[in-house]
């Protein structure tokens, strides 16, 4: 569920503007999709979103290179949730904390500081990502079994989080 935490935090949204047009495009077209699942499941994105912010900080506790990509990864996902613009509110708290992660001065431009994140969130490998899915798939399936209403939605966030990982991962993948 890599850079594409959309609206829970995927940062794939934040890609869109650090991967070729055609890309951003598809990236697009999932965050329409998942804004819909989130509007039914929010409670269960939500939750998605807090195992995931305790994935970092257990990366961080164990090794800080691991620790700079998983943050890299959460503020790419904080900045598409607060959809802020870093030309536009260089003053944003997730902004400035993007700038200072990647050692960038306050004058760095939105799309420098969101290149300069997914570059850094590629320290999470794809095989973490795996066990991240699977962990994430567990997380689904006790939203199902709980809330049986909402399982249908949960599911298409899922499919929507690995397609938009694709999208980002595929060596066809042309940043720009």
């Amino acid at each position: 569920m890599i850079l594409v935490t959309l609206a829970l935090a995927l940062p794939i949204l934040s890609l869109q503007h650090a991967l070729s047009p055609k890309d951003a495009e598809e990236i697009n077209k999932l965050g329409k999709v998942f804004q819909e699942s989130n509007k039914i499941a929010h409670d269960g994105i939500v939750l998605l979103e807090k195992v995931m912010d305790q994935l970092r900080d257990y990366e961080c506790r164990r090794n800080q290179e691991d620790c700079a990509a998983w943050n890299a990864y959460r503020l790419g996902d904080a900045l598409t949730e607060s959809k802020a613009n870093c030309d536009e509110t260089p003053e944003n708290e997730v902004c400035k904390k993007a700038r200072d992660l990647l050692r960038m001065a306050d004058n760095g431009s939105h799309k420098e500081i969101l290149g300069g994140l997914v570059d850094l969130a590629e320290g999470v490998t794809k095989d973490d990502l795996q066990y991240v899915n699977n962990l994430m798939d567990a997380v689904v399936d006790y939203i199902c079994y709980k809330e049986p209403g909402k399982c249908t939605a949960m599911r298409v966030v899922s499919d929507v989080m690995r397609q938009g990982e694709d999208i980002v991962l595929s060596p066809q993948s042309r940043r720009i």
